[in-house]
């Protein structure tokens, strides 16, 4: 399914990528000695005050911790208050049978064109799975957009991470099909950056070219490069993306100041 956010050319667009939120079923339900519901709202709050106009927010999975339909609609209703367009994918966490998918079809991508942009959502979640994979259909119809959008510069998002983060434990969760991924898109030089969740983490790798950007979570931190399961000290945070018209690509991770306490990690599955 496409959307079309702008039509407009030779312009900059401010594009924010939230991710990773773990909402519950209720906002007073705690996380990991948390209220995820409260630093979501929080890490909204800091986007709004730091980028006065923002032409779209892209959620890349682990909407809900609780994957509810009270859960999904919460969230859209406080997503819809904003009045900035918006567009999400599943993560592992994430239930297909209630994820407020934007087609009928949840492995078919979406697309939204903005500006001389397009920018693809891919599903690489699996049922019962915590690791990724996007289906052959999936890559099949990722190609077939590529052709179709080759004199677009192109972003593409998904939820898990192609590129291992030297973390032993959220490596073996990582996008099983990651190779296959990088030969569908091997082809084709308009593709400028693709963006992911799931680790919980900032993180810039760089391959022919192409900026694969991952982005701490709205909720609770992964420390970085560590063997065993733990939690990071850094806040809570959001990814800032100036899609210029020419092409290239501006981003920074801004942070809340000040977050929750944590504790026990046991909640999250991976162990």
């Amino acid at each position: 399914m496409t959307f079309q956010v702008s039509k407009l050319s030779q312009k900059d667009f401010v594009i924010i990528q939230i991710t990773d939120t773990h909402l519950l079923e209720y906002p007073h339900l705690e996380f990991v000695g948390m209220h995820p519901e409260q630093s979501f709202h929080a890490v909204i709050d800091l986007m709004r005050q730091q980028h006065p106009q923002i032409d779209m927010i892209v959620h890349t999975g682990d909407l809900a911790q609780n994957p509810t339909t009270v859960t999904y609609d919460r969230y859209l209703k406080h997503m819809q208050s904003i009045g900035i367009p918006f567009f999400q994918t599943p993560g592992n966490h994430d239930d297909v049978s209630n994820f407020p998918f934007h087609g009928a079809d949840p492995h078919q991508p979406t697309v939204v064109e903005i500006g001389d942009w397009s920018i693809i959502l891919l599903n690489s979640a699996q049922p019962t799975r915590i690791d990724g994979k996007i289906a052959e259909a999936g890559l099949e119809q990722l190609t077939e957009l590529l052709k179709k959008h080759h004199d677009r510069h192109i972003m593409i998002a998904c939820h898990h991470h192609p590129f291992a983060m030297e973390s032993a434990w959220i490596d073996q969760h990582k996008l099983k099909n990651s190779s296959d991924l990088l030969e569908t898109i091997r082809p084709f030089s308009n593709i400028k950056a693709i963006i992911c969740g799931h680790v919980h983490q900032d993180s810039i790798n760089t391959w022919q070219g192409i900026q694969f950007l991952s982005t701490p979570s709205t909720c609770i931190q992964f420390k970085p490069k560590s063997d065993k399961f733990a939690l990071d000290e850094e806040h809570p945070g959001y990814r800032f993306i100036k899609l210029k018209a020419n092409g290239e690509i501006e981003t920074q991770v801004y942070r809340l100041s000040t977050s929750q306490r944590m504790n026990s990690s046991e909640v999250l599955g991976y162990d």
